[in-house]
């Protein structure tokens, strides 16, 4: 054959190749953002808040119909994120987060979220749609060993969501009590859980512990009821590995039931395991990324922390790619929450893991804004408007009425069980700037002595009070952002950037809240750093009485201390339900000898 004919011949074959890309590429470009095409050119009108959408399809002898589509709801819960630690917050260039910041902007940024200073605490009140003291979680965490929780009288989200029809599912942190296993989250209405128990663990033996006062560490890993032994996997570094059972969850599910609801609670960034150090480990793979691998070795631990934020960017991620791949993403609602603040170098309130929440004031464990006003948005194509930042004020116990009625529930079926949540779904498809929300409690903590609220007055002031303990009351201050300086604060302007209106990090007027109230405008001073309480009386008079009234409804709360029947000592070295009456032991062991958390597809 010819030199020119054979030339002639490979264009044809790369001509062709080219074009068989560009058509699998048009078919996957088409198959995802359908919806968002819908919605653009006026074919939406069947969504409503309040109802599952509708969309619609033509039969095979053409004949147009509507469908009703229940949405996939991806609950994802980041642990002890700083609110200065994600890119889109408040610009920090040590922090890059594009695949969070991606999906933050293209949705609704919740610019006023709150939640509870704790874990334990926060996460009781996204289950309920109560306030966690209206639950008798409103003081401390849950530590292992202690026999109290959630109590199960008290009906929570997979429980709602079941009754809906959905299918559900929980990949990571528990922290609302095992030590019987009708507190173990399949008791509790998900039909699938791969979760470990407590605040924090060890990430390849996946053992929690601590030195003192009595030292003891136990395995507490667990996949449904049953404990996961290290013959079957272990030094799996454990957010890798339960990222990778996300991603099967997704690609599992059958097309056929096409809606469920997938509560992703990963322990990063927490603070290391107990007393064993700051920082949690990092992987080689996100240490040696350009920012971290950037950062100075001046502020080691605050460098390991950057990693942990890699980690944390890299689970959004690959959530998303595996919802993207299945063509689910275009019927998913996907929540971005974070339990509270970081805790602080300084703050006896909570061990410090080196994240930031500068300019905001404390952190984890306060009731500060640094502690409370956590980072949040929503995003699906199944929201009319977005791309928008919203200043409503919007509490964790929201997010289950606000789902609820996403999913198409009826929010007076909600009535009978007294939820305190308020659901906002109607203000976010609408693409509002306010809510229903014109007043909420941070806590009140009768064990610890603490109470906080936010009132909205009718004119659109914010003003919130504080008052009690913190603490050993021996630091009041904010923590900087390791590594910055006044001349150089590694950071650019974002719409949702706090600016404090006083010197950041300077107190105008003292606020010791254990020696009296104090009063903040939080829409002036957003960084609480001028109590007005000598100056507004009335309106602290206000709240007060406010707080008063919210005290009559105070559940008593459940702490109760260690244990020692326990001990892993006693127990084969693990954590056990160990006041369960019947069954403290796994009935039927995991007996399967290799483990692997994804398919293969």
């Amino acid at each position: 054959m010819s030199k020119p004919i054979t030339t002639f011949c490979t264009w044809i074959a790369v001509l062709i190749a080219l074009a068989i890309a560009l058509s699998e590429c048009s078919r996957r470009y088409n198959a995802r953002h359908s919806i968002r095409r819908r919605f653009r050119h006026g074919h939406a009108r069947a969504w409503n808040p309040g109802t599952p959408a509708r969309v619609r399809h033509v039969d095979r002898v053409g004949e147009e119909k509507a469908t009703t589509r229940i949405p996939n709801i991806v609950l994802f819960i980041a642990d002890d994120l700083g609110h200065a630690d994600i890119g889109y917050s408040e610009g920090n260039l040590q922090t890059p987060t594009p695949h969070i910041d991606k999906l933050a902007w293209d949705g609704i940024i919740l610019n006023r979220h709150y939640t509870n200073p704790l874990c334990s605490p926060s996460r009781s009140a996204l289950m309920t749609g109560k306030d966690a003291w209206r639950v008798g979680m409103q003081s401390s965490v849950l530590s292992e060993g202690e026999p109290w929780g959630l109590p199960v009288q008290f009906k929570i989200q997979p429980q709602y969501f079941k009754d809906l029809g959905y299918n559900t599912f929980l990949v990571g942190k528990w922290h609302l009590g095992t030590y019987s296993r009708d507190h173990f989250p399949n008791h509790r209405g998900f039909d699938y859980s791969f979760w470990f128990h407590s605040g924090d663990l060890n990430w390849f033996n996946y053992t929690t512990g601590w030195i003192a006062p009595v030292p003891n560490s136990g395995r507490a890993f667990r996949e449904n009821d049953n404990m996961v032994f290290a013959n079957i996997t272990n030094n799996f570094y454990f957010p890798e590995m339960m990222t990778a059972k996300a991603e099967q969850i997704i690609h599992d599910q059958d097309p056929n039931q096409p809606f469920f609801y997938l509560c992703f609670a990963t322990p990063v960034p927490h603070t290391a395991i107990g007393q064993f150090g700051p920082v949690l480990q990092v992987m080689p793979k996100y240490q040696l990324r350009p920012p971290v691998r950037s950062f100075t070795d001046h502020f080691l631990e605050r460098k390991k922390h950057i990693g942990l934020i890699q980690v944390l960017d890299e689970q959004l991620k690959r959530i998303v790619e595996a919802l993207t791949y299945t063509g689910a993403i275009d019927n998913t609602i996907v929540v971005f929450i974070c339990d509270n603040g970081a805790p602080i170098l300084g703050s006896s309130a909570a061990r410090a893991n080196r994240g930031s929440n500068w300019p905001l004031r404390l952190g984890k464990g306060s009731l500060f804004e640094g502690g409370v006003r956590t980072l949040s948005f929503i995003w699906s194509p199944l929201l009319q408007r977005r791309g928008h930042i919203t200043n409503q004020l919007f509490h964790i116990s929201d997010w289950l009425p606000t789902l609820y009625e996403a999913a198409g529930g009826n929010l007076a079926d909600l009535d009978k069980y007294d939820i305190t949540g308020m659901s906002q779904w109607t203000s976010l498809t609408q693409g509002q700037n306010y809510g229903p929300r014109r007043e909420l409690v941070n806590n009140i903590d009768s064990r610890e002595g603490s109470y906080a609220m936010i009132y909205q007055d009718p004119y659109g002031g914010l003003y919130k009070i504080y008052g009690g303990n913190l603490g050993m009351n021996n630091y009041f201050g904010w923590g900087t952002t390791e590594g910055t300086s006044p001349e150089n604060p590694m950071k650019v302007w974002t719409p949702t950037s706090v600016k404090c209106n006083f010197p950041e990090g300077t107190e105008v007027r003292q606020c010791r809240p254990y020696l009296s109230d104090c009063l903040f405008d939080l829409i002036n001073d957003p960084c609480e750093t001028n109590n007005i309480a000598s100056v507004y009386p009335n309106q602290l008079q206000t709240l007060k009485q406010k707080i008063s009234v919210y005290n009559q409804s105070v559940f008593p709360f459940q702490n109760k201390p260690f244990d020692p029947a326990s001990h892993p000592d006693l127990h084969q070295g693990l954590w056990t339900p160990w006041l369960d009456p019947n069954e403290v032991y796994d009935a039927e062991p995991l007996t399967y000898s290799t483990f692997i958390p994804t398919s293969f597809f």
